[in-house]
């Protein structure tokens, strides 16, 4: 029976962490939504976490493959998320354990901006893809038109962030290392999308109750407002880029064999 407790708080507190957190949601819905997985499409996650997305895209007929560094975390991906359609294992984001040429897509939610070198990284998802294979990311950008230097710099330190993206700058990025940006897609771009954005990091300073009503608030009626306010805000900034892109061949000049 304690087993059986321990998954389920385990469970009901992946859930609230990432079901109930407004930013998350927004930065991850549209990327999932965006993917479409095929029955037996091959899927490798960079940067997996505890599992969440991939048991999520599995259920879809997809076989995902999700890797991280934290060993704690794989753990409990194991624990909570592994299923016929799910694997997870430990390596670095620099090189990877696996043969070229295995996958139809890679992903990596929320993650690329911790990397000490994405240039790296992204070589090593060309090297793993099947030719014609996509790639779909989730990027910090911040270029939100009110948010400023010092929003930044607070940013990187809060969360660990090595750098921005935009989508010039991520384009020449995927074109020196083999891959044509197909499509990319500003997230959370819109002056009311700020507002709703501080608001969720004043959540996690209040009381539990309030917190927990704030939180469902922001997950329901603010993503309907943000929604409503995108439709009309031009796509050239803010707080998260989804891009995706597909593998070219042949391989570019400046990738390592």
């Amino acid at each position: 029976m304690s087993g059986l407790m321990y998954r389920l708080r385990g469970f009901l507190s992946l859930r609230v962490r990432k079901d109930f957190n407004f930013r998350r949601v927004q930065e991850t819905v549209p990327a999932l939504r965006r993917l479409r997985p095929g029955r037996g499409e091959r899927i490798l996650d960079i940067g997996c976490g505890e599992g969440t997305y991939d048991y999520r895209i599995a259920l879809r007929g997809a076989r995902v493959f999700g890797f991280d560094l934290n060993r704690d975390q794989l753990r409990r991906a194991a624990a909570r998320h592994k299923t016929p359609g799910t694997g997870f294992f430990c390596a670095d984001a620099g090189a990877f354990p696996l043969r070229p040429g295995q996958f139809d897509t890679v992903i990596s939610l929320c993650v690329f901006e911790h990397l000490p070198d994405d240039r790296q990284t992204l070589r090593e998802m060309w090297r793993v893809l099947r030719p014609g294979g996509r790639i779909l990311l989730t990027l910090d950008s911040l270029s939100l038109e009110g948010v400023g230097e010092a929003w930044r710099d607070k940013h990187r330190e809060r969360h660990s962030v090595r750098q921005f993206y935009t989508h010039v700058a991520i384009g020449s990025l995927l074109e020196a290392c083999g891959f044509k940006l197909e499509r990319y897609r500003y997230l959370l771009r819109s002056g009311p999308d700020l507002a709703l954005i501080r608001l969720s990091y004043a959540a996690e300073r209040m009381h539990a109750i309030p917190a927990a009503l704030t939180r469902f608030g922001l997950v329901t009626i603010g993503r309907m407002v943000s929604a409503a306010f995108n439709l009309f805000s031009k796509n050239h900034r803010g707080w998260t880029l989804l891009i995706e892109a597909s593998r070219r061949s042949p391989r570019p000049a400046d990738s390592p064999s």
